[in-house]
Formats: structure tokens, C-alpha cells, sequence
């Protein structure tokens, strides 16, 4: 049996998972982001299953983990609907499998929902927070509005710094979004909220995708001065270092 030399067998692991479900646009191609893949947490829901469930040591149902820090913070993440949003193996006219959102199609009158995915986070204390997000969904329109927010524990409700324009990603309609949230101090979890506060009577909204990627990192004034505290130390420990000699 031939063994590959080690450093070939880690670059065929990664470029597996880097493989599995990678972002078209990636946050350190777009945005301010210090590291690369394998991000902190990087979760992707493709909803071939209803991903209402957990907490539990799997995390949510149906979710892909792929981040360093997932294998033991995914036993706290959750995802709810609220209102008339719904999980749906099929949809009678359209060519998907797995799908979250509102079907109004038969409906007499307006209607709403939401979807909240639930992260627990890295507990770095005096960190910055950056979230990335891409999604994939179809409409029956462009005028079906649409609210994403992200709470926190700290009691934040932070708007998105950055969002991409709307692109078109088949024939079918399914279009694709990036976003972009910033939370400082870094929370000890964070829910990412979907609204769909009007989906019209005769009109609809799903959700196809959903892929998360986040990072903490320290606030540049703490990583001055954790800088500068260390050049303290050296310099005080050669001090002491000339004084016994």
C-alpha cells in the first residue's frame, strides 16, 4: 500500500471540504476578513430535510458544518418558523427539492412568517463579530419585501453593513444574495431573522439556501494593547535579566 506523504494527505482533506459547499462570492474576497477557509463557524442549510429542530449535539436538521469551531458549539444552534413560514419537501411548479418560505398561492389574503436560525458563538471576550451570508430564493415577484436582521445577547438588532445586488442564478428564476453583519462586542450567540412581513395573495417566497460564515476577532485597541503589553514584558524581563548578571 502506497502512503502519501502528509502534507499531500491535508491538502486532499481540505480541498474536500473546501469542495463540499463553497461560496460563490467568498467573505475575504468582498470584505474585511481575516481568515480564510475553513471559517469559525460555516453552516449551510440546503433544507432537504425540516429544519426545525435541536438543540442537540448534531445541531440543526439537515445543516452542513464545516467550521473549525461547529463540532462544539453545533449542539446549541436551532432554527424556528413563525407565522406562515413553512418547510417544504416539493413545491408543485418548481424544479426544487427542499425549500423554506410562504406559499400564498391559494390563499384570500395577504399573509407573513419568518425563519430564525439560532448560532451559538466562540466565547472570545472584547471581540469583533463579522457575519457572512449567502443566500439563494425565488419570488413570485420583486415586490415581495423582505427584513433580515440579526439579534444577539448582548440586545443588539444591527442592520447589514454591506448587501450585494440580486443576482440570477438559473433559468428557472432562483436568484442569490450576499450580506454582510458586523457585531461588537462579539455575543454569546447571535439569531439571524428572515421577515417576510407581505407575501401577496396569489404570490410566494422560498428560501432554496442558506450559508453562513462567521469570525471573531480582536478589536484593534485590545490587540494594541495586548501588543504592546507583551513588548512590556520583554523588555521588563531583559531588564531583570541585566540586573542578575
Amino acid at each position: 500500500m502506497t502512503r502519501l506523504p502528509s502534507s499531500v494527505a491535508v491538502f486532499f482533506l481540505l480541498s474536500g471540504l473546501a469542495a463540499a459547499s463553497p461560496f460563490e462570492w467568498s467573505p475575504e474576497d468582498y470584505q474585511p476578513w481575516t481568515g480564510g477557509f475553513p471559517y469559525q463557524r460555516n453552516i449551510d442549510w440546503q433544507f432537504e430535510v425540516d429544519p426545525v429542530g435541536g438543540p442537540s449535539p448534531e445541531g440543526t436538521p439537515g445543516a452542513h458544518y464545516e467550521g473549525t469551531a461547529d463540532s462544539w458549539l453545533q449542539a446549541g444552534d436551532f432554527v424556528s418558523l413563525g407565522g406562515s413560514m413553512t418547510w417544504f419537501s416539493s413545491v408543485s411548479g418548481l424544479p426544487y427539492q427542499g425549500l423554506v418560505g410562504i406559499d400564498n398561492r391559494s390563499g384570500n389574503a395577504p399573509t407573513s412568517g419568518q425563519i430564525v436560525f439560532h448560532l451559538d458563538n466562540v466565547p472570545v471576550v472584547t471581540a469583533l463579530k463579522r457575519i457572512w451570508i449567502e443566500w439563494d430564493f425565488i419570488a413570485s415577484s420583486s415586490n415581495v419585501p423582505v427584513t433580515f436582521f440579526v439579534g444577539d445577547s448582548e440586545g443588539n438588532l444591527p442592520q447589514a453593513e454591506w448587501a450585494s445586488d440580486v443576482r440570477q442564478i438559473d433559468q428557472s428564476g432562483l436568484l442569490r444574495q450576499n450580506l454582510w453583519f458586523e457585531l461588537e462586542p462579539n455575543p454569546v450567540w447571535e439569531e439571524i431573522v428572515v421577515q417576510l412581513p407581505f407575501v401577496p395573495k396569489g404570490g410566494y417566497f422560498f428560501i432554496d439556501q442558506f450559508h453562513v460564515a462567521t469570525e471573531c476577532i480582536p478589536e484593534p485597541a485590545s490587540a494594541m494593547l495586548a501588543g504592546l503589553g507583551g513588548v512590556g514584558l520583554v523588555w521588563f524581563a531583559r531588564r531583570r535579566r541585566r540586573k542578575t548578571a
